[in-house]
Protein backbone atom coordinates (compact mmCIF):
# COMPACT_ATOMS: atom_id res chain seq x y z
CA UNK A 1 0.00 0.00 0.00
CA UNK A 2 1.55 3.33 -1.08
CA UNK A 3 2.09 6.18 1.49
CA UNK A 4 0.13 9.43 1.10
CA UNK A 5 2.30 12.37 0.16
CA UNK A 6 2.77 14.32 3.35
CA UNK A 7 1.19 11.42 5.69
CA UNK A 8 4.87 11.07 7.61
CA UNK A 9 6.13 14.12 10.02
CA UNK A 10 9.23 14.67 8.00
CA UNK A 11 12.87 14.34 10.13
CA UNK A 12 11.58 11.65 12.70
CA UNK A 13 15.35 10.43 12.84
CA UNK A 14 16.41 12.34 15.41
CA UNK A 15 14.99 14.74 18.30
CA UNK A 16 14.40 18.57 17.72
CA UNK A 17 16.56 19.30 20.18
CA UNK A 18 19.64 17.58 18.26
CA UNK A 19 18.85 18.64 15.00
CA UNK A 20 19.20 22.02 16.10
CA UNK A 21 22.48 21.50 17.04
CA UNK A 22 23.88 19.17 14.11
CA UNK A 23 22.84 20.41 11.37
CA UNK A 24 22.89 17.67 7.97
CA UNK A 25 26.66 17.72 6.72
CA UNK A 26 27.67 15.31 3.98
CA UNK A 27 31.11 14.50 3.82
CA UNK A 28 31.26 15.89 -0.02
CA UNK A 29 30.77 19.29 1.48
CA UNK A 30 34.21 19.52 3.85
CA UNK A 31 36.20 17.77 0.61
CA UNK A 32 35.78 13.90 1.49
CA UNK A 33 34.92 12.04 -1.72
CA UNK A 34 35.27 8.60 -0.37
CA UNK A 35 38.88 8.04 -1.57
CA UNK A 36 41.90 7.34 0.24
CA UNK A 37 43.70 8.46 -2.39
CA UNK A 38 47.92 7.56 -2.64
CA UNK A 39 48.07 6.30 0.70
CA UNK A 40 45.52 3.04 0.34
CA UNK A 41 47.37 2.13 -3.13
CA UNK A 42 50.87 2.20 -1.20
CA UNK A 43 49.61 0.63 1.96
CA UNK A 44 47.66 -1.84 -0.64
CA UNK A 45 51.04 -2.84 -2.26
CA UNK A 46 52.49 -3.14 1.06
CA UNK A 47 49.93 -5.48 2.20
CA UNK A 48 50.26 -7.40 -1.57
CA UNK A 49 54.08 -7.86 -0.54
CA UNK A 50 53.31 -9.01 2.89
CA UNK A 51 51.23 -11.63 1.39
CA UNK A 52 53.81 -13.06 -0.64
CA UNK A 53 56.43 -13.15 2.41
CA UNK A 54 54.07 -15.21 3.69
CA UNK A 55 54.48 -17.88 1.61
CA UNK A 56 57.96 -18.04 3.16
CA UNK A 57 56.11 -20.13 6.56
CA UNK A 58 55.13 -23.56 7.12
CA UNK A 59 52.32 -24.71 5.58
CA UNK A 60 51.40 -28.61 6.06
CA UNK A 61 49.15 -28.41 3.03
CA UNK A 62 48.75 -26.45 -0.21
CA UNK A 63 45.59 -24.76 1.40
CA UNK A 64 47.42 -22.16 2.61
CA UNK A 65 49.95 -21.02 -0.28
CA UNK A 66 47.32 -21.11 -2.30
CA UNK A 67 44.74 -18.76 -0.39
CA UNK A 68 47.64 -15.99 0.50
CA UNK A 69 48.75 -16.21 -3.64
CA UNK A 70 45.28 -15.76 -4.73
CA UNK A 71 44.44 -12.96 -2.25
CA UNK A 72 47.62 -11.11 -3.84
CA UNK A 73 47.12 -11.65 -7.00
CA UNK A 74 43.47 -9.97 -6.24
CA UNK A 75 44.46 -7.50 -4.62
CA UNK A 76 47.94 -6.89 -7.25
CA UNK A 77 45.26 -7.30 -10.16
CA UNK A 78 42.60 -4.63 -8.38
CA UNK A 79 45.87 -1.87 -7.97
CA UNK A 80 46.96 -2.36 -12.01
CA UNK A 81 43.16 -1.81 -12.44
CA UNK A 82 42.92 1.51 -10.33
CA UNK A 83 46.41 2.85 -12.17
CA UNK A 84 44.56 2.07 -15.25
CA UNK A 85 41.73 4.16 -14.26
CA UNK A 86 43.31 6.38 -13.14
CA UNK A 87 45.61 7.14 -16.42
CA UNK A 88 42.60 6.80 -18.33
CA UNK A 89 40.10 8.78 -16.80
CA UNK A 90 40.66 11.65 -18.40
CA UNK A 91 39.62 10.59 -22.24
CA UNK A 92 36.24 9.51 -21.23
Amino acid sequence: MALEPGSEAPNTGSPADYAHDHPQEHPEDWGWHGEFGRVARIAGWVVAALLLIGLTATHYNGAGAVALIVSAALLVGSLIWDINRRRTAWRR
